[in-house]
């Protein structure tokens, strides 16, 4: 429990407000549904900006919509006769406790209010206006898209938690209070650790990208054969192989995390999955080296289920979705819905036949 706190005193939890307005009469308020909590945190979160290299008042035009995944290639692949693309995100549970999936229209699927019209049109016209080759600049384009994703992801969330630290333990014990403010600041910290490796990233991507010098960086293109079924865009900081051996410590302040970007577009009549991350980091490497061994059966089903596993910005194909028993549906939205995979690994099973596609070739550049 906590020390006898004063009205007018700061409030134990840190939120910067007195006590009289935060937490002194937080057990008698009346609790809020989750689905009313997660719509308020989301509209706390949002804002518009710019983060190409080269953003500013006098160089940048009007903020978009921008799609994470290419929309004319890559969801127009995926998407049903009227243009709709299956997604769990943003997270919403059904009154069963299961994510419920969302059936987006392809034009509003995958934005992000992260580039403005002349940027985004410019910076990414070798994949939108080229077919996909898997050169390394597009390669770059999709990992830069990625690692701004995650960056506008982490800054939603700092921006948003004040009101979720506010709405979450409404009606709930003082004891309870405690616990769960001690699990926010924790996760907030994260946050913000994440966010600065992810600026030093970015800011090494950018230098890339406004010099045109991809060296720095190396990548790894899956080609797969069939139906693309499945796209997502992002970034994950491996932290142990599949078969468990440590990777990095994400939790140490001192160190700098090590990510590896990820992205999908469609090569011919197939997909290709690439990765990429910069050339001193070893742990991307040695997780990549791990999946290659698994061999290429093994490993076109852990693709599929990778997405699921990692990656909120995940969209698929109906026909693919409700082509499958409902038993993988389950297991894949239970990978989904675990949202720390890095402390509690996902169970794959790559016994299951779930992936739309085989792999036929890889390249490294």
């Amino acid at each position: 429990m906590t020390q006898k706190i004063g009205r007018n005193d700061l409030c134990w939890c840190g939120s910067g407000r007195k006590y009289k307005r935060c937490h002194m009469n937080r057990s008698t308020e009346p609790s809020l549904p989750p689905k009313a909590i997660a719509s308020r945190v989301r509209r706390s979160g949002a804002y518009r900006t710019c983060l190409h290299a080269s953003a500013s008042k006098a160089t940048c035009g009007k903020v978009i919509s921008a799609h994470t995944l290419q929309r004319s290639r890559v969801l127009e692949e995926i998407a049903s006769t009227d243009k709709h693309v299956l997604s769990f995100y943003p997270f919403e549970p059904e009154a069963n406790g299961r994510l419920r999936v969302h059936r987006r229209g392809w034009h509003e699927a995958s934005t992000f209010d992260a580039f403005c019209a002349k940027h985004d049109s410019i910076t990414f016209a070798p994949l939108e206006k080229v077919p996909f080759a898997g050169t390394k600049e597009q390669i770059f384009l999709i990992a830069y898209r990625a690692i701004c994703w995650e960056l506008y992801q982490k800054t939603r969330a700092i921006r948003s938690g004040p009101t979720f630290r506010d709405l979450i333990d409404r009606g709930a014990p003082e004891q309870m209070q405690h616990t769960v403010q001690e699990m926010i600041a924790i996760q907030d910290a994260g946050f913000r650790k994440g966010l600065a490796d992810l600026n030093a990233v970015k800011h090494q991507m950018d230098q890339a990208l406004l010099s045109e010098d991809y060296s720095p960086f190396r990548a790894h293109e899956f080609i797969l054969e069939g139906p693309v079924a499945i796209a997502a865009t992002g970034a994950i900081t491996p932290n142990r192989t599949l078969g468990g051996l440590p990777l990095q410590t994400l939790h140490d302040v001192n160190a700098h995390t090590q990510w590896l970007s990820f992205g999908v577009d469609v090569r011919g009549g197939g997909a290709s999955i690439v990765f990429l991350w910069l050339d001193q980091h070893l742990a991307p490497l040695s997780y990549l080296e791990e999946l290659i061994a698994l061999g290429p059966v093994k490993l076109s089903e852990f693709l599929a289920q990778f997405f699921f596993a990692h990656c909120e910005n995940t969209y698929f194909a109906e026909d693919w979705w409700y082509g499958i028993s409902e038993a993988d549906r389950l297991f894949m939205m239970d990978l989904m819905a675990n949202t720390n995979p890095y402390y509690f690994p996902p169970q794959f099973d790559l016994g299951r036949s779930t992936a739309p596609w085989r792999l036929v070739s890889e390249k490294r550049s």
